[in-house]
């Protein structure tokens, strides 16, 4: 169907004239243009202030950089003069606070604070690392200043190495018995008499009580550790036997290996 015939126009981007001066709003699309073109021209910034306080960009040199930013240094610190105290809160008086976080006055502040200052500060335990430790590292380092002082070479009659020797016992030895100390030391090593423990508030009782295996005179099952029972201890054995049947069953062990090598060997 044709649209000429029907009667109603053709707006259409093929048939509009080619010069033709189609007018929007009353006006046409050059004059649109124009006021366009001429706007984009006559305008202006419209913050000039903030265009002047823009950093410099492209090749600036380093005396550049530390002038822009000594300038930005002493206008915020002009802003923050210039600023209302209520906003910026100079010469306003401190708040103090507790632990609790509650506001106190300034006297009770300073009380608290004396306080905690005149409080003695708790003295350190001197068996924080271990106080057998300790003896040891101090015998080894006394040992060493007496080996500082003797000579250098030992002869056959100086006395610590003919006491050592005598001291020492050897395996199957039958007299070894005879060679042990007439006088022994104590069992267990006194670890609580000491004056910088005593400061501290913490005593370990030394005393061996009567019902003790050592004052009885009983001798302690070995165990995997090697570590001797404590001096309370009343010399009855109070455990399920674990280490009684693992002794055994290393001794078994021990006993068929040795069998079997020899069993091995019979021959050669």
């Amino acid at each position: 169907m044709n649209v000429e015939q029907s009667g109603s126009p053709d707006f259409s981007p093929q048939h509009l004239p080619r010069h033709s001066s189609t007018t929007v709003n009353g006006s046409s699309h050059a004059s649109l243009n124009q006021d366009i073109s001429l706007t984009r021209k006559n305008q202006e910034p419209s913050d000039p202030v903030s265009s002047k306080g823009r950093p410099k960009t492209g090749l600036i040199t380093g005396h550049d950089i530390m002038q822009e930013i000594s300038k930005t240094k002493r206008d915020d610190l002009l802003r923050f003069e210039q600023m209302d105290p209520s906003l910026s809160g100079r010469g306003a008086e401190p708040i103090f606070r507790d632990k609790k976080g509650q506001r106190i006055s300034k006297e009770e502040y300073l009380k608290s604070k004396q306080k905690v200052e005149e409080k003695p500060k708790e003295k350190k335990l001197e068996w924080g690392k271990g106080l057998a430790q300790k003896r040891d590292a101090e015998a080894r380092l006394q040992e060493l200043e007496q080996e500082k002082d003797k000579p250098f070479a030992r002869t056959r009659d100086d006395p610590d190495l003919d006491k050592m020797l005598k001291e020492r016992v050897r395996f199957g030895d039958p007299m070894a018995h005879l060679v042990k100390k007439k006088h022994s030391g104590p069992v267990l090593a006194d670890l609580g008499d000491s004056e910088k423990m005593k400061e501290s508030g913490f005593i370990i009782p030394q005393e061996i009580p009567n019902h003790s295996w050592i004052k009885r005179g009983l001798d302690a099952a070995p165990n995997r550790y090697g570590i001797k029972p404590g001096r309370h201890w009343d010399g009855v054995d109070r455990s399920n036997g674990f280490e009684k049947k693992m002794f055994r069953r290393l001794n078994e062990k021990r006993a068929t290996e040795r069998e079997a090598y020899l069993w091995s060997v019979s021959d050669m």
